[in-house]
């Protein structure tokens, strides 16, 4: 079972399909990176860049059709995500970003690296939201990732890096977002009135055997 809702942010991604994140650690990310090192089974595609990172995901999501996700620290470590994430927007391909952020107390207060991910992503995602105490985290995640997956875009996750290390909690079950495939057709009710139009009607022309007894009119 989960211990820290990092974890539990890993427990979901990995039931959800996803093999593998791409990033570039960093101090407030460190909760997420090591939750990742105790799974052992999701890779962290470690890169030189975050800008990297995004264009990893982009470009993945681009050739599966399925959500890839990518990862970096607070301040300038998720603002070099944003070019990536524009690709990904304008490609209309489902990316999960996680962007980690100053402590909880600090923001508003001009602290070091400030920075509103959850404002800067606006314009290029289809879901952008900040995570201010840490029961959000699990239902702000899902819905994250239902909206990239569902709308083929960008989601955008805000994580002040302290959340990552809080409990759990026992009952801490992941959630599972997958696409789906839907079949649309006309209503039953449709069906059978166009069965019985189709039972009811006649031949239009006559068979060629019997064209050739009946008398031509001129």
């Amino acid at each position: 079972m989960p211990t820290t809702l990092a974890d539990a942010i890993v427990a979901t991604l990995k039931a959800s399909g996803v093999r593998r994140i791409y990033g570039l650690p960093g101090d407030s990310l460190n909760g997420f990176t090591d939750a990742i090192r105790r799974d052992g089974d999701i890779v962290w595609e470690h890169v030189r860049h975050e800008e990297a990172a995004a264009f990893a995901a982009a470009g993945e999501a681009a050739m599966t059709g399925e959500l890839a996700v990518c990862a970096a620290s607070c301040g300038p470590g998720n603002l070099h995500l944003i070019n990536g994430l524009f690709d990904a927007a304008g490609s209309r391909v489902p990316v999960l970003a996680i962007a980690s952020h100053i402590p909880r107390e600090e923001i508003g207060g001009s602290y070091f690296q400030e920075t509103h991910p959850q404002e800067l992503f606006h314009e290029c995602s289809v879901y952008s939201e900040l995570v201010s105490v840490p029961e959000q985290l699990p239902r702000v995640l899902e819905i994250a990732m239902r909206f990239a997956v569902e709308r083929s875009g960008v989601a955008v996750v805000v994580i002040p890096g302290e959340i990552f290390l809080h409990h759990a909690g026992d009952n801490q079950r992941p959630g599972v977002i997958r696409p789906t495939s839907s079949v649309i057709r006309p209503s039953d009710e449709e069906l059978l009135a166009a069965a019985e139009v189709l039972n009811a009607a006649r031949a239009s022309r006559s068979s060629p055997a019997r064209a050739a007894r009946e008398p031509t009119t001129r």
